[in-house]
């Protein structure tokens, strides 16, 4: 099943490929931050938080940068990645019960295959946090809807092997104790993410986001507190690159 399941992952994603894609000339970049109102799939608390979050986004010929995710393309669609994995269980976003600590985030590198619209990317942990390693395929497509509107409507599923995930889902023993919650070993595990981001210029350098998603977690831990997270972003970024 595994195998089977990491096949269908890059027949997705080179079927993809050939029907979805950015041929850009020019360089395109922003940076800025925005305000988020959300709801972590793991916290405990009812209602939803207010947090900042920063928006960083780039690509050229020679590579992309998308959030956390940067790649420099040492061959025609072929590209080496580093990421920094954010807190997902616990920190800011994410209320946990008591007795479980946070999960910490790390550092990660790998290969993408594919543009910065359609890719699949593979990741493994250098920090030994988790030693875990990841497959990501990601779709989207801009689509200019007015003069100085673009929508940008995207999915992504993720694959996570035994050892990420246990980082993540995992509740040990002397956890278990200490929060009353069941002990539990995880297997690998998929996380489905869609979204819709709107790009609208408020001037020549200044662009004003938007941006909707919710993200499921296929697992049955006691850490996951609900079916579905999301979250909804507003801010202003710099047009560095792409006058």
């Amino acid at each position: 099943m595994k195998k089977l399941s990491l096949l269908l992952l890059a027949l997705f994603s080179t079927s993809a490929m050939a029907v979805i894609g950015i041929d850009k000339d020019d360089a395109f970049g922003y940076a800025g931050a925005s305000i988020s109102y959300n709801q972590s799939a793991f916290t405990t608390a009812n209602n939803a938080a207010w947090n900042f979050v920063p928006d960083l986004y780039y690509e050229s010929r020679q590579g992309f940068i998308d959030d956390n995710l940067g790649t420099l393309y040492v061959l025609p669609y072929v590209g080496v990645s580093g990421s920094w994995r954010w807190m997902e269980v616990g920190g800011r976003f994410a209320e946990l019960p008591t007795g479980i600590s946070d999960r910490n985030g790390n550092a990660e590198f790998g290969f993408t295959l594919g543009t910065p619209n359609v890719r699949l990317t593979y990741l493994h942990d250098v920090m030994a946090v988790h030693k875990g390693q990841e497959l990501q395929v990601h779709v989207s497509q801009p689509i200019s809807t007015m003069r100085r509107f673009e929508m940008i409507p995207y999915l992504e599923f993720s694959w996570r092997d035994e050892k990420l995930s246990q980082h993540l889902y995992g509740v040990s023993a002397s956890e278990s104790t200490a929060s009353g919650l069941d002990q539990f070993n995880a297997g690998a595990s998929w996380v489905y993410e869609a979204g819709i981001i709107g790009r609208y210029d408020l001037s020549r350098k200044l662009i004003m986001l938007s941006k909707i998603k919710m993200e499921s977690h296929n697992y049955d831990s006691p850490l996951v507190q609900r079916p579905f997270g999301w979250a909804v972003e507003f801010g202003i970024s710099y047009q560095f690159a792409g006058f």
